[in-house]
């Protein structure tokens, strides 16, 4: 029999030969049709002998593309019973999934596209930046309080000890300058997913402890180097190389804390890469404590990417939430994903509660060592290159 007639497409100077037309028809009617790849008869939509759909994909690059977002991107009915099914119970999609039980849920790697592509744009069109520095003054309170401490730790290191730091004081100034004590009354604390009005920033106190910290390392320097040109002293980087590193740091700094929005360009250019990286991550850990003939590595892998797709839409939701002011709403979407995981070890490995708990906790905190690992990694090179 012959093959389907194929006729020019009109836009993009294509071919088409749509499923809709001679092969759709033919699938129709219940005429028989040889498969494109190994010629054999066929009666439906995939051969029987080699299970190639009887389709050549032969469209115009508009319909390649359209049918590739509908594919990757359409909330069909699966991927809202796929959702459901993973609020109601976790962890028993991913125990269906792989052990065979397919075709009522949406695959895992494309569960995980959609979600985590959902997850960051809420948080461009939220202006939802992934870390600041909120920098506020202290209070004359907590100013005394800080001296009090100060002084009562001088008095329990002993009079040898108090000594030692007065001298150190005099000789490298790094605490008093000219007269003038380096001004850092200030208090700083990481804050995550946060939108750039929510972030209190005391300019003047970080602009003057800022100063101060320059200043104070630019005479430890100049003191170092005096004492790197006495006789035997050891050569090393000049006093040059340690200033110039030094401001490039604090300019770093200086844009995390005074313009986290241009700060956050960058990180957020690396985290849906760092994102797709943990899934894998998570796999290999999980693997490390749960073993056995129900625990392959495929099965970890499985469960970790619709773990990733419920920690994206959790932490997403936190996200618009906070745009109405829920208060504590981001820790209470970490305990939410805390018990989520449990349970989902539970069901999938259907292991007994007190191995699930313990193994739970150690994938846990290995997975955030290499997390905050990476991340960190990535706010130290940001910081670096910021002030290229």
């Amino acid at each position: 029999m012959s093959l389907p007639e194929i006729e020019a497409g009109e836009d993009d100077g294509g071919v088409d030969i749509a499923p809709e037309g001679a092969i759709g028809a033919a699938i129709a009617t219940g005429a028989a049709l040889a498969c494109l790849s190994c010629g054999a008869a066929i009666a439906g939509a995939y051969c029987a002998n080699c299970g190639q759909k009887n389709d050549d994909m032969r469209r115009s690059s508009f319909v390649l593309f359209k049918d590739f977002v509908k594919d990757t991107f359409a909330f069909d009915s699966r991927m809202w019973r796929t959702l459901g099914l993973m609020a109601a119970a976790p962890g028993v999609v991913p125990t269906n999934y792989s052990h065979g039980r397919r075709s009522r849920y949406t695959p895992p790697v494309r569960l995980f596209l959609v979600v985590s592509f959902l997850f960051f744009l809420v948080l461009g069109l939220t202006h939802t930046m992934f870390v600041a520095v909120e920098v506020v003054a202290k209070s004359p309170a907590e100013i005394a309080a800080d001296r009090a401490r100060l002084e009562a730790a001088m008095r329990e290191a002993g009079p040898a000890a108090q000594e030692a730091i007065a001298e150190a004081a005099r000789e490298n100034e790094a605490v008093v300058i000219d007269g003038e004590t380096v001004d850092c009354d200030i208090k700083t604390r990481l804050r995550f997913f946060v939108r750039p009005q929510d972030v209190k920033i005391d300019e003047d106190k970080w602009r003057r402890c800022a100063e101060s910290i320059k200043r104070a390392a630019k005479v430890e320097i100049e003191n170092d180097e005096s004492d790197a040109a006495k006789p035997g002293a050891q050569e090393g980087p000049d006093e040059a190389d340690f200033e110039r590193g030094f401001e490039r740091v604090l300019a770093g700094v200086n844009l995390l804390v005074a313009d986290p929005t241009a700060f956050n360009a960058g990180i957020n250019t690396w985290l849906p890469r760092i994102m797709f990286f943990m899934a894998p991550v998570l796999a290999l850990i999980t693997a490390m404590f749960i073993r056995g003939r129900d625990a392959l590595l495929f099965d970890h892998l499985v469960l970790a990417l619709y773990s990733h797709a419920a920690a994206f839409t959790v932490i997403g939701a936190a996200i618009l939430l906070g745009q109405f002011g829920v208060p504590n709403v981001f820790p209470a979407a970490m305990a939410l994903l805390g018990v989520y995981f449990v349970l989902a070890l539970r069901r999938a490995y259907k292991r007994g509660w007190i191995k699930t708990v313990l193994s739970s906790a150690f994938i846990g905190v290995l997975y955030l060592i290499v997390l905050t690992s990476v991340v960190g990694a990535i706010l130290v090179n940001q910081i670096w290159r910021a002030a290229v």
